[in-house]
């Protein structure tokens, strides 16, 4: 905007020159005679002047009577006799009694006033004032300065159109973390639910009559692991209530150590990990790392969502997630990764991942890393970054908080 304006004003200037340089021409031809004596010719010069000229112009004698014009809407219709000088002679300056005159006054005083004028003299009287030879800006000039004003306008119109999208998305965006969080709340919620009712089902099976030669010491260790895993799915759907009821609300850390977080994730999905058509191998690596403050409950979802992702994006017949936990010097905290050799993402997708409601499956809900990212940096004042991600060769995430 800046630069348009250097421009406007430099074509403002190149078109006042030339209006300043018409006006000085037509001075010293006025200085070459008397202006009563020129009345014929002075009025053909003018009408060449308005054709190539597009400028207001006036011309007007010591007291600011015009004498001769060419100003848009308003016609010079004077033929210069006799009692064309005696009437103007005679006209009142406060009253002249026609509102094309009046106008022509006031636009004269005007310019006088701005110093858009050059005088001339009496021919061979340099010093006796014949009158002033008043001129605005051309067309052009004035056209460059609203074009000004028009881009400030489009400035403002278009910075109250960002401001206003911008809080349209962020309700949409809020609408969507809601809409989202009941379904994501849904979503975690049937796993456990689904394993429950597996497990009911194969026990009911077990219950059954028992048949001749059955071995009842088997029977018994099926019960109990049935009992046991169905009690570890009630015990996660007390985590996930739990889980979403410390989203809203402001989690109380813990200085734990994080390794047994990790574990417990691991192992929980290592008993869930698919063996038919693809083959997965979580495999764990924990260095010794110091103990860093985070809530167990959210952290463990955290960690759960990033293994979850590897898993849904594997699609090769020998699938590898990888858990590492480091301790990262120069940032002063604790790193986990969780990479896996899925089929990674594009450059272009890579910077959508963590927005609300994105998701590059076909039945998510894109919330998970969105809520994930605000558990680590709003509440644990940690970071969650997609450290590389490349097409066909996976992608890795690191989860990173302070010690």
């Amino acid at each position: 905007m800046l630069y348009v304006r250097h421009l406007n004003e430099r074509a403002r200037n190149e078109s006042n020159f030339g209006s300043e340089a018409i006006v000085e021409m037509l001075a010293l031809h006025l200085e070459s005679e008397d202006v009563e004596s020129t009345g014929p010719v002075l009025k053909t010069l003018l009408d060449e002047i308005a054709t190539e000229a597009p400028f207001p112009l006036i011309i007007t004698d010591t007291k600011g009577r015009p004498l001769f014009w060419k100003v848009g809407g308003i016609v010079f219709d004077r033929e210069y006799g006799e009692d064309d000088f005696v009437l103007l002679q005679t006209l009142d300056l406060e009253n002249p009694g026609d509102l094309g005159l009046a106008e022509l006054i006031a636009m004269a005083g005007s310019f006088r006033e701005r110093g858009q004028m050059v005088e001339f003299h009496y021919p061979g009287i340099p010093d006796l004032l014949q009158g002033y030879v008043c001129y605005g800006q051309s067309n052009l000039a004035q056209a460059l300065g609203r074009a000004i004003l028009l881009q400030l306008a489009m400035m403002l119109v278009f910075f109250a159109v960002g401001v206003i999208g911008f809080f349209v998305m962020k309700r949409y965006e809020q609408e969507s973390i809601w809409v989202g969080l009941a379904k994501e709340t849904a979503h975690q919620m049937g796993t456990p639910l689904t394993s429950l009712l597996g497990w009911i089902h194969l026990s009911e099976a077990r219950l059954a009559p028992e048949e001749p030669g059955a071995d009842v010491d088997e029977r018994d260790r099926a019960q109990t692991e049935a009992l046991r895993e169905m009690a570890r799915d009630v015990d996660r759907l007390q985590k996930v209530s739990a889980r979403f009821n410390n989203i809203g609300g402001s989690p109380r850390l813990k200085r734990g150590d994080l390794r047994e977080v990790s574990l417990r994730c691991a192992g929980y999905f290592r008993r869930r990990l698919p063996q038919q058509k693809v083959q997965v191998e979580i495999r764990e690596q924990y260095d010794e790392v110091p103990m860093v403050k985070f809530h167990d409950e959210l952290i463990e979802w955290v960690i759960e969502n990033l293994v979850k992702n590897a898993l849904d994006s594997l699609d090769k017949t020998q699938g590898l997630i990888k858990i590492t936990l480091s301790y990262n010097s120069s940032e002063g905290a604790v790193d986990l990764h969780v990479r896996d050799n899925g089929r990674g993402m594009a450059p272009s997708l890579r910077r959508k991942i963590f927005r609300p409601g994105y998701s590059s499956k076909a039945a998510g809900w894109g919330l998970g890393l969105t809520l994930s990212r605000r558990v680590v940096e709003e509440y644990h004042g940690g970071r969650l970054l997609l450290l590389d991600s490349h097409e066909g060769h996976g992608s890795c995430f690191v989860m990173r908080l302070p010690v």
